[in-house]
């Protein structure tokens, strides 16, 4: 079938990664202990935390909760390491709102990666439907977007706020199928992790990986159709080879 759509991951594939989201989980995890400093009983620390996301000095795991899962499974890790007896959901909430805050407090770590603009308004004017899943919450995403001066070139834009089962499950290929009148058979998802990759095949999509994220080139390939160092080396002679019949 012809590929028609074409779905992005956004931090790593689109937006640099590293910079941006080490700063934030390190912020988001100071200050979570300091706002339950007095139920965390068991002296657990910054570095436990971020362990706990896969995140260990600036190392970033891509099988990580941080690189691959919404906010709402770093909240679940977070309050069962800090043994808390509050609320979990209202755990949650705060902790998501402590990670939309360090995004908001940080719009210059806040990039678009070398090319990819230009790439996506080439890609917007041949036609293809443009989309974003992303494990971010809705409030990180479209401030980050607008930041990066991405907003306005996608037609679809899912998240992960808690209302839509998050990657590798379909839900955000399907409905970015929906909105857009497509099949997944006419998408190709992009992604920089291994659940990226899983999320497209899992859809029925078609999936390239890319290197500009937290995963190698060995760890994508075994669930990539194509593997990219950039969504800027994509081009429209690649369809030949990696759409499906």
């Amino acid at each position: 079938m012809e590929i028609k759509g074409l779905l992005f991951d956004k931090d790593g594939t689109l937006l640099e990664f590293h910079q941006m989201w080490l700063h934030v989980a390190q912020g988001a995890a100071g200050d979570t202990l300091a706002v339950y400093a007095a139920e965390n009983n068991h002296d657990v620390d910054n570095v436990a935390l971020l362990a706990a996301i896969g995140v260990h000095g600036a190392d970033v795991d891509n099988h990580g909760l941080l690189a691959s899962n919404p906010v709402e499974d770093t909240a679940d890790a977070w309050y069962q390491l800090l043994q808390l007896s509050s609320d979990k959901a209202q755990f949650s909430y705060t902790v998501k709102q402590l990670f939309n805050k360090q995004v908001e407090d940080n719009p210059a770590l806040i990039q678009a990666l070398p090319g990819i603009k230009a790439k996506l308004l080439n890609l917007k004017q041949q036609g293809f439907k443009l989309g974003i899943a992303t494990a971010d919450t809705k409030d990180a995403t479209i401030y980050s977007l607008i930041q990066a001066k991405l907003h306005d070139l996608f037609d679809f834009v899912g998240y992960s706020d808690g209302d839509i089962a998050p990657k590798p499950a379909p839900a955000l290929l399907n409905a970015f199928c929906g909105h857009c009148d497509l099949v997944p058979q006419q998408v190709i998802m992009f992604g920089d992790t291994v659940s990226d990759m899983k999320f497209g095949r899992n859809a029925g999509a078609s999936t390239i990986g890319v290197l500009t994220g937290t995963a190698t080139e060995d760890e994508l390939r075994p669930y990539a159709d194509k593997v990219l160092y950039s969504v800027a080396d994509f081009n429209t002679d690649l369809l030949m080879t990696i759409a499906h019949s």
